[in-house]
């Protein structure tokens, strides 16, 4: 799932390029031109990727549906549920619902900067991981390794279209299944990043 993320990550960033360009200079500024890899120690000062990251998490949650079964009788929104019923909690639809998202179909992670909500399950309306006993056991690991990933990627490398720059072309199809990834493959070129070509 973490490889899925990522690729929704760089494809958010390339349609949406002044997001990859604030994104990338905070990474470039944070981290410095002397460091050929960024580890954890370097992920606490990058606000705006973090924001960036929660924010393809909320738009591409890794699994879209959550498994439960109901432990006692219970009854939602007028719907009885008998005690051992199989439920699917849809993340997908609660992430993307205007009743919890300003603008939810719209790529801004902003919306994080004054905001609370992560994605450790205690804000049901952004539960990309599950919550309570149920809750990925990877959670911590799989972010990590988005934000160590992405923050490298964007760091060392400018990245475009094969056939130049044009956000408007990018296929944002999904393709629905245990997890949501992308339906056509993401084609970037990437260019090496010279720190002098910067200065």
């Amino acid at each position: 799932t973490s490889g899925i993320t990522l690729e929704w990550a760089m494809s958010e960033l390339l349609k949406n390029p002044e997001n990859m360009r604030k994104v990338q200079l905070e990474v470039r500024q944070v981290v410095g031109g002397q460091q050929s890899v960024i580890n954890n120690n370097d992920l606490h000062d990058l606000h705006y990727m973090r924001m960036v990251i929660k924010e393809v998490l909320r738009l591409h949650p890794p699994a879209p549906l959550l498994p439960r079964r109901a432990r006692e009788d219970c009854e939602i929104m007028g719907y009885k549920i008998p005690e051992g019923t199989n439920v699917q909690v849809n993340i997908f639809a609660i992430c993307r619902d205007c009743r919890y998202w300003d603008a939810p179909e719209a790529f801004k992670p902003e919306r994080f900067k004054e905001s609370n909500i992560d994605h450790k399950g205690t804000h049901f309306e952004f539960t990309p991981f599950g919550a309570g006993r149920r809750q990925c056991p990877g959670m911590l690991f799989g972010t990590s390794t988005v934000e160590i990933a992405l923050a490298n990627l964007l760091h060392h490398f400018d990245w475009v279209f094969p056939d130049g720059p044009n956000p408007g072309s990018l296929d944002m199809s999904e393709k629905f299944g245990i997890n949501v990834r992308r339906k056509f493959d993401l084609e970037l070129r990437a260019t090496p990043y010279v720190l002098s070509k910067a200065a």
